[in-house]
């Protein structure tokens, strides 16, 4: 991502405002990519939200690295110097909400907190560019949706740590390819964890084990498939993934307490 600001037309000259007129204002939006090293010092009149992505961000009390947030309040004299090679999202907004909306996220303002680095906020980011570039009579209200979107996002992944190893990227493979040869080893490397690690993260997150995940998402579409189709117990079986009909079937009747033909039966009476 490289370096870029955008403001709303209308309020270049006052991207740096305090307007407790309105609810709740974004003011500018942009990007942070540098490669060399840089100091900033500023004392802002809205609200400033960073979310650093790569790299190192000294500040007086505390150090910023990939994954952490911090909102600097309005009138906070803040400085901070980057330590090499560093990447940062970051916003500023304002209104007479701007306060309560930032700390009913669980944000303690002017304080480190770490996230870890989450697809959805980055994505959020990039829809508020696009609708600071759109600029038309709806981009200011989107904005704000976005901007709440971002809030509600950072307080998910603050709220606990244990979110941080949420294995989100290997459920969702799991999901659309059940119905292939599904490796727990490369499920874990999708996560960048041990199989160990994955497997506890996965059912701290599930209640199940990756195992016990895919077999059920692979008796559920053969379920939908036993009831909604005529198709035979073969070619289902291929269908959800496993080419031996017979092992199939044993499966099956371990979770459903039923064989696959009396399963059909049953959902036809």
């Amino acid at each position: 991502m490289r370096t870029q600001t955008y403001f709303h037309t209308k309020l270049q000259s006052e991207a740096n405002r305090k307007n407790d007129t309105v609810p709740l204002q974004v003011n500018c939006v942009g990007a942070v990519s540098e490669a060399l090293s840089f100091s900033t010092r500023a004392v802002r009149r809205d609200f400033y939200y960073i979310y650093v992505l790569k790299g190192e961000m000294l500040l007086a009390d505390c150090r910023l690295l990939p994954g952490d947030v911090i909102v600097f309040e309005p009138g906070y004299d803040y400085q901070y110097t980057s330590r090499g090679e560093t990447a940062y999202l970051w916003v500023h907004y304002t209104g007479f909400e701007a306060r309560s909306l930032t700390q009913s996220a669980g944000l303690i303002l002017n304080r480190r907190h770490h996230i870890g680095v989450q697809r959805e906020i980055i994505s959020c980011f990039r829809q508020l560019f696009r609708e600071f570039i759109i600029n038309d009579a709806a981009a200011g209200q989107l904005c704000l949706c976005i901007l709440r979107e971002i809030l509600l996002f950072t307080a998910r992944y603050a709220a606990s740590d244990s979110k941080n190893n949420l294995p989100l990227l290997a459920i969702e493979y799991i999901h659309r390819s059940f119905r292939e040869p599904v490796r727990i080893d490369a499920l874990a490397r999708m996560e960048n964890m041990s199989c160990t690690a994955f497997r506890l993260a996965f059912k701290r997150h599930t209640g199940v084990s990756p195992n016990e995940y895919i077999i059920s998402q692979r008796i559920s579409a053969a379920c939908q498939l036993l009831s909604q189709t005529d198709k035979s117990v073969l070619a289902i079986a291929n269908d959800v993934g496993y080419p031996d009909p017979y092992y199939f079937s044993r499966i099956f009747r371990k979770k459903m307490g039923m064989s696959p033909l009396k399963y059909r039966s049953s959902q036809k009476s």
